[in-house]
């Protein structure tokens, strides 16, 4: 899923929505750094979701091992914590996170 496609989603939910297990902290992905990812993060709402995905947006993160990388609306996403790989966050995922699964 695209960055772009992630904020298209959270924006369709209610921002009150509280999510048992979401996300913060974007960076750049260990897996490839011109991905982006964000920290896990427990008990947050899908309106702190968004406001985290639309700040990444535009922003320039450091690669793991170095070098410039700018988030733009097609870049891949991801849930890891930093300097590790994770899962790739997709419409399913987000679907289980907001509660419609």
């Amino acid at each position: 899923m695209y960055l772009e496609e992630l904020i298209a989603f959270l924006e369709a939910c209610d921002p009150a929505i509280v999510v048992p297990l979401g996300f913060h902290e974007p960076h750049s992905y260990r897996g490839d750094y011109s991905c982006l990812a964000f920290e896990p993060k427990e008990n947050t709402t899908v309106g702190a979701m968004l406001a985290c995905a639309r700040d990444a947006l535009g922003k320039t993160y450091e690669g793991y091992k170095g070098g410039s990388f700018t988030m733009e609306g097609h870049a891949d996403v991801y849930l890891s914590e930093y300097g590790t790989t994770g899962e790739e966050i997709g419409p399913v995922l987000l679907r289980y996170m907001v509660g419609e699964l």
